[in-house]
């Protein structure tokens, strides 16, 4: 049988002809272009070529991509991953399995972990007057909280060291007086990825 190189499928001798001189031949390039982008739906791909949207849908599965509604769920797949939080898609990097619910949530190894936002807090007047990180105990459930630093790092949290509305503390060794003992020793958990458990596979 015939075989269409730039389809890249065969065809009976009869139909090759036609085949040839179809809309879909000339634009094959251009419809597996599309096809090969999760996020446009067959519909829009038959808009633009000119032709139905079943017609799109058969010619999907001869060139071999998966269906509509596959299509769809890894669109909104990667449409998550691309507005993931700073702290999972790190995760992700250091070889942890990310399970995302949200926008800022996930689970991790089995436990519910979410980001928020640290941010600097003035304490203090004249010359006793400090700048300290400052985070809020989120609402909601959880297990592990990650408050994203100002310089990019991470104060990883479990649950039961969130025992405050709001806090401040420094998070940085000092030589002012005053300002070491305003670390409620969360300097330890700066970056304490070990409350994650185990990477899945090594870094």
């Amino acid at each position: 049988m015939p075989y269409c190189q730039t389809c890249r499928f065969e065809l009976d001798n009869r139909g090759f002809k036609r085949h040839t001189l179809s809309v879909f031949h000339r634009k094959a390039k251009l419809i597996r272009a599309m096809l090969e982008r999760d996020c446009i739906t067959h519909a829009e791909i038959a808009r633009r070529i000119g032709v139905t949207r079943e017609r799109v849908r058969q010619l999907a599965l001869q060139m071999g991509f998966a269906d509509g509604r596959s299509r769809h769920a890894i669109c909104r797949m990667e449409r998550r991953r691309k507005e993931m939080a700073e702290f999972f898609v790190e995760a992700q990097k250091r070889g942890f399995a990310v399970e995302l619910l949200g926008k800022k949530s996930a689970y991790i190894n089995g436990k519910l972990c979410i980001q928020r936002q640290a941010c600097w807090h003035d304490v203090g007047r004249s010359e006793h007057k400090y700048t300290y990180l400052s985070i809020f105990r989120p609402a909601g459930r959880f297990d592990i909280c990650a408050w994203k630093l100002p310089d990019g790092r991470f104060l990883i949290l479990p649950k039961k060291l969130t025992g405050f509305t709001q806090t401040t503390f420094n998070p940085e060794e000092s030589d002012r007086l005053g300002t070491n003992s305003s670390s409620h020793y969360y300097r330890d958990y700066i970056e304490r990825w070990s409350l994650l458990g185990r990477p899945r596979r090594s870094k």
